[in-house]
């Protein structure tokens, strides 16, 4: 590999771990999800100004461009903040992180017409052994205490705002860079979220004690490093590998709110997840095809 996709790929591996930290931090709060959705994001915000004020070259770009991006970027992460946070307290952790995993499907579809990415005959045979592991999880999950219908169709309509915003954000990458971008999205979606508690009428003063914490945890280790690992990573890796590895959220994060929530886990589950991991590990270690890169070499992000 060459060393821009060792380092993406590197940076990917790390937001899927914080990540699924993130799942298991978000159920372990007392407050909505719109609530800790909002603190979330608007503890990161100031953190994320005050990075790009004191970076010259990402001052330079606080143009209409970044305005435009910020907007796209930022209404659709606002929406998945809303939906996400909200399913990860309606149902069950392994629940919602399985229906995301079905992302790539739906990255497979769009890759090639979006990014000129070829997906070659392994790819996709890799790609049905790792999906056909996610069932295996979430079938294995189906009678796990705590899942609800409402909470299974929020976590469906996340699935397809994360995808929008996953696909949108490799495309404006190519021309911001990533904590210009991160900063304006971040802002934007906090405005987003913000007027949906507002209409909800949630109670922004209900985190009381360890929710503090939490909350500051999830806005700057997840909420902002993870996602600035996740739109650094755009340029260099495909968006079909990138979706993939992000398979690992769904087989962590299970395993992390059994061991700190008590979740229980099946052995379909547990079979499941291995097949991911393997699935997935196989699409990283293969030798890096012409057909795959062609959508990273077009693109000259900063």
């Amino acid at each position: 590999m060459t060393d821009p996709r060792r380092a993406a790929l590197a940076a990917i591996a790390g937001a899927v771990v914080v990540w699924s930290l993130s799942n298991v931090a978000i159920k372990a709060t007392s407050v909505t999800g719109l609530v800790a959705s909002f603190w979330r994001l608007w503890i990161a915000v100031p953190v994320l100004w005050v990075g790009v004020l004191a970076t010259p070259a990402a001052r330079t770009e606080l143009d209409a461009g970044f305005r435009r991006a910020s907007l796209l970027g930022g209404v659709l992460f606002g929406l998945h903040q809303i939906l996400f946070f909200s399913a990860l307290k309606l149902t069950s952790v392994a629940t919602v992180s399985m229906v995301g995993a079905l992302q790539p499907a739906l990255v497979l579809l769009v890759a090639g017409p979006l990014f000129g990415e070829r997906i070659t005959r392994a790819t996709a045979l890799w790609t049905a052994v790792a999906l056909a592991g996610t069932i295996l999880v979430v079938v294995g999950g189906a009678g796990v205490p705590g899942r609800t219908l409402l909470g299974d169709l929020t976590a469906t309509a996340n699935l397809l705002a994360f995808t929008a915003y996953f696909l949108a954000s490799k495309h404006l990458r190519a021309r911001i860079r990533t904590l210009t971008y991160v900063c304006g999205l971040t802002t934007v979606a906090a405005v987003v979220v913000g007027v949906a508690v507002l209409v909800h009428g949630d109670v922004l003063g209900s985190p009381h004690g360890a929710d503090w914490l939490l909350l500051v945890f999830i806005a700057l280790v997840p909420g902002t490093l993870g996602h600035l690992l996740v739109n650094w990573a755009h340029p260099y890796a495909p968006a079909m590998i990138s979706s993939l590895m992000l398979l690992g959220v769904p087989v962590l994060s299970p395993l992390l709110a059994t061991a700190l929530l008590g979740e229980p886990l099946g052995t379909l589950q547990l079979v499941g997840g291995a097949t991911v991991l393997a699935a997935v590990g196989r699409l990283v270690t293969m030798p890096p095809r012409t057909d795959l890169a062609e959508g990273v070499a077009e693109t000259d992000a900063p």
